[in-house]
């Protein structure tokens, strides 16, 4: 039999170590505390990865006492003032952390995974305020995070070359079998590189051979301290916006890295929200961007340089990674969200299985724990053990949108009776417009997905359906689940779904009404309308529509409404509809407003519960849960997070 991943399923070589597949899962934070993190490490260990990256900035290279004052004591709260990492309080604090992290080293390579220790300072790109100064080449604002850094001097720079190659020294103590040097995303290394950042005229600036000046030292102290024993590699950007590094630039910088000692190198392209020069890519890749965007440059360093090349971005796929590997894209593809989506992609990819699908909705990339839309076990793996029922129950769950999908399967895991039922003529309930009308369409990857799944588990699933207070009697469940999601009321305009479900019944000119809605529904309505060809107002009542979307997502949808002509209104409230006007309400001054030409109106802001449903049946079962929009109109991952819960708890 052919073997489907023949280059995905190949060792291969880093320094003097060996990866058993060229699958990387590339550094992050899930956020986790120690004792859920360890586990969330092992489940995707275990699922056949060869790779595992750890961020092992905070072991010294992250924490320096920039501003005035004092450390009371060695601290890792993120408002203390940094233990400077050179002094003798300083090395011992840092120090004594290497148990922790050895814990997270050794939980993956008991299952064979290599551990490669990746070491990096923001720089400039430092997102959250920590009260010290951000610290640059140059003083050049970071369009994100907005603050002017503090230029470091000369000195500063040779502490953090030396903190560098003390963080590594500990990675080697702490059993780690690569080191990986971080100069993407926007932060520290990259500052210097790159001429959109680094403006100095010293020796750290100006020339080629003195923006690289700071990436040599630091690989060549953290070869010097750690020896031939494990490679230094270097994580690289991508291609910079017009005035930034070329692809021909970065086949330069990877040339003069693999002189300098590196031992492969890594692309990942962007910065944390993608905005440089105009919305670009971030490096945490929305459902917008197109898939393996960093592949052409990977390609051109693999062409540049004799050591392997690994990529990552928008790789959603074994089949997507077999591709690029393939085709000579890179040796080795790096992924994340599609590790956290299906620990076990690896090893279902390899034994024919199907893997769970991510669809790139970047929730889990947010400053919260991990979460899933698609897997919520994702960070809580200990909770969402799948255990026998007690006793069989019969189980009717109403509603087949992601809320009852994720119960039943759940439920039907665990040994119960399960009768899923739903009037539409398909499961999924809204999500099954968006993925037909909307950018989100790799919902239909999860849908499919599921329908799959409940095809293959014991549950007996009613389509075309309507549940009532009779069928219910009927079926004579223990347990009814209400899991029918949300009326779309449209208080003045048009729902929103049914817009998006069938925008011939609307004209040229729309205003979508976005209310209070701080998520994607505005957005998403907006931004189809523009595109089919109308001339589209969106109303706000905050200062900015979208203002709780995840910032790539946001800036890449925001992109788009602008190129689309869309005109948006904030602190705009649209309070009715007066001899063909909209009469508003701005919600800073209360003062009144109206547009007199609105044409038709889309209520973007009108989900409200299904409590219907449950008033309904209450007292046909000895027990009755809500679940999902039925409860609150949320998002998905709490549609999903809320039934497989239920699913778990059902005895």
């Amino acid at each position: 039999m052919t073997h489907r991943y023949p280059n995905v399923d190949r060792p291969i070589a880093i320094g003097s170590k060996t990866a058993r597949n060229r699958i990387m899962m590339s550094t992050h934070g899930p956020r986790l505390p120690q004792g859920r993190y360890l586990r969330y490490l092992e489940e995707r260990a275990a699922g056949g990865i060869g790779i595992a990256g750890f961020n092992l900035g905070p072991l010294g290279v992250m924490q320096f006492p920039f501003g005035p004052g004092v450390p009371a004591e060695p601290s890792m709260d993120l408002d203390a003032i940094p233990t400077h990492p050179l002094t003798a309080a300083g090395r011992a604090f840092y120090d004594s952390m290497i148990p922790t992290v050895r814990e997270w080293a050794d939980s993956v390579k008991r299952h064979g995974v290599m551990a490669i220790a990746q070491l990096y300072h923001s720089g400039g790109a430092q997102h959250s305020d920590n009260f010290q100064p951000v610290v640059a080449p140059s003083d050049v604002v970071d369009e994100y995070g907005r603050q002017r850094p503090h230029p470091l001097t000369d000195a500063e720079i040779g502490d953090l070359i030396e903190a560098y190659a003390l963080c590594g020294r500990r990675a080697l103590e702490a059993g780690y079998d690569a080191i990986e040097l971080h100069g993407a995303h926007g932060y520290l290394i990259q500052q210097f590189l790159s001429p959109l950042t680094n403006h100095r005229t010293d020796r750290w600036g100006g020339s080629f051979d003195n923006r690289s000046r700071f990436l040599v030292s630091i690989i060549e102290a953290v070869r010097a301290a750690v020896g031939d024993e494990i490679a230094v590699g270097l994580r690289l950007t991508g291609r910079e916006p017009d005035g930034g590094l070329t692809i021909d630039d970065l086949a330069v910088v990877a040339k003069c890295a693999e002189r300098a000692g590196a031992g492969y190198i890594s692309v990942s392209g962007g910065t944390y929200s993608g905005f440089v020069r105009g919305a670009n890519q971030a490096y945490v890749a929305s459902a917008l961007t197109p898939p393996c965007p960093n592949v052409p440059v990977s390609s051109a360093l693999k062409r540049a340089v004799s050591i392997p090349v690994m990529v990552g971005g928008s790789i959603a796929t074994l089949d997507q990674a077999e591709q690029v590997l393939a085709a000579g894209g890179a040796d080795i593809v790096c992924m994340v969200r599609a590790l956290v989506a299906e620990p076990r992609l690896v090893a279902k990819g390899l034994a024919g299985d199907e893997a769970r699908p991510c669809i790139g909705g970047n929730e889990c990339h947010y400053g919260r724990p991990i979460i899933c839309a698609v897997n919520p076990a994702a960070g809580r793996e200990a909770e969402m053990e799948i255990t026998p029922a007690q006793a069989a129950r019969r189980v009717l769950v109403v509603g087949a949108g992601p809320a009852g999908i994720e119960c039943a399967l759940w439920a039907a895991a665990r040994g119960h009776e399960v009768i899923l039922a739903d009037q539409a003529a398909e499961p999924g309930g809204a999500l099954t417009i968006l993925a037909r009308s909307s950018q989100q369409s790799r919902f239909a990857d999860y849908l499919a997905h599921g329908a799959r799944r409940i095809a293959a588990a014991p549950i007996d699933l009613r389509l075309g359906t309507k549940v009532d207070a009779a069928l219910a009697r009927a079926i004579a469940p223990d347990v009814i689940v209400v899991a029918a999601g949300a009326v779309w009321t449209g208080r003045i305009g048009l729902p929103a779904i049914d817009a998006l479900a069938d925008p011939d019944r609307l004209g040229p000119v729309v205003t979508v009404i976005g209310g209070r809605d701080d998520h994607l529904p505005p957005l998403v309505a907006a931004e189809y309308l523009a595109r089919e060809g109308r001339r589209v107002t969106l109303l706000v009542e905050a200062s900015t529509p979208g203002s709780a979307v995840e910032p790539a997502s946001l800036h890449g949808m925001m992109r788009r409404l602008h190129e689309r002509g869309v005109a948006i209104h904030p602190f705009t409230a649209a309070t009715d509809l007066r001899d063909g006007a909209l009469i508003t309400r701005n919600t800073l001054t209360n003062a009144p407003g109206r547009l007199d030409t609105p044409g038709d109106l889309v209520d973007a802001d009108g989900r409200i519960a299904n409590t219907a449903m449950a008033a309904q049946l209450a007292g046909i079962a000895p027990r009755l849960h809500v679940i999902g929009d039925a409860l609150a109109p949320r998002r998905m991952l709490h549609a999903t997070l809320d039934g497989s819960r239920l699913g778990l708890q059902i005895d």
